[in-house]
């Protein structure tokens, strides 16, 4: 059994490191080949001790994080549009661009006064907040900035009349919307949608805070046996909690956000170096087909006779009804043409 076991295990491994070969770069299969060195040194030498185990947990957990980084880069490259090039002796420059890097997304509060919907820069945190969203949106004409979408959202404390409420939460999302529009002129539409908070929903803040009683407020917040106008009621009966909820925890419910979702172009450089390619050589002629040169011969009696090779050797001798042609000399392999 142990011995099919072992035949098994050799077969299984045999078939991982073909699919590793064939499927990832020489880096990745570097890195596997290594590991497993390791690994098996290990079982080896049957050094389990708790340093060296420690070592190659952090060789393993580097060489993973190392391999990560080289899929990712392989898939960065997928995605990557080549901008230029430039060549430089052997030395060649590629600029890439990766187009709309989208995840990202930034999100601005701007908080209104009790029952009230006007957008009012100097209130609360709204300075920091608007600056922050000028700033943002003097990104946005940057080309290589790529928006999605923009969402305003607009909301009300859960304190007074919950029809009340949700009509407030509505106005406050469109005077922001309008402030958008109206200062920033962004290109994208503007999606918007509202909602009027619940007593429940104060029990984060509530919880993280000093409010006085906060066991019994916690306890009214998270009550599920009553309506939200008898949680007011008994909330009010508590002079120091409703002072601390109304001046601290109340004010941060009553604002409205935009947030964008956008995404940004990447650029990066990559330097390769390629081998140089020597100049092609003239081709030369071969010496068995170069036509041998022409031979120049003086005659007293004919004049000047160029002699060519002589392309019928095996009829040297053959008769000529040319005169010229009869009084031609043959020289050797050459046959004489008067010229």
């Amino acid at each position: 059994m142990y011995d099919i076991m072992k035949t098994a295990a050799k077969t299984i491994t045999a078939k991982i490191t073909i699919f590793v070969f064939s499927q990832y770069d020489a880096f990745s299969r570097f890195s596997f080949l290594f590991f497993g060195l390791i690994v098996d040194w290990f079982r080896r030498t049957n050094q389990y001790n708790k340093a060296m185990k420690k070592i190659l947990l952090t060789v393993l957990a580097l060489g993973t994080t190392a391999v990560a980084v080289a899929q990712s880069d392989q898939t960065s490259m997928a995605n990557a549009i080549l901008v230029s090039q430039t060549k430089q002796g052997n030395v060649v420059t590629s600029h890439y661009k990766i187009p709309h890097n989208d995840g990202r997304s930034a999100e601005f509060d701007v908080h209104y006064a009790i029952n009230r919907s006007n957008v009012v820069p100097s209130y609360s945190d709204n300075p920091r907040q608007i600056a922050d969203l000028k700033d943002f949106m003097a990104q946005c004409c940057d080309s290589t900035m790529h928006i999605s979408s923009i969402h305003i959202v607009g909301y009300a404390s859960p304190d007074g009349d919950a029809t009340q409420n949700d009509t407030l939460a509505s106005q406050r999302a469109q005077s922001l919307y309008h402030y958008a529009v109206n200062t920033y002129h962004p290109a994208h539409k503007i999606a918007t949608s509202h909602k009027a908070l619940h007593w429940n929903d104060c029990v984060a803040m509530v919880e993280k805070s000093n409010i006085p009683q906060k066991s019994q407020v916690l306890a009214i917040l998270s009550s599920t046996s009553h309506t939200e106008h008898q949680k007011e009621m008994a909330l009010r009966k508590m002079p120091e909690a409703w002072k601390y909820l109304t001046t601290n925890i109340l004010p941060q419910m009553r604002y409205a956000d935009i947030e964008f979702d956008y995404g940004v172009d990447e650029f990066f450089t990559r330097t390769t170096t390629v081998s140089q390619t020597e100049p092609a050589k003239p081709a030369q002629t071969s010496a068995t087909s170069t036509q041998q040169p022409e031979q120049v011969v003086v005659d007293e009696e004919m004049g000047i006779i160029i002699a060519t090779p002589n392309q019928d050797g095996d009829n040297k001798h053959h008769n000529r009804k040319d005169k010229k042609r009869d009084k031609a000399r043959v020289i050797g392999e050459y046959e004489a043409i008067y010229w």
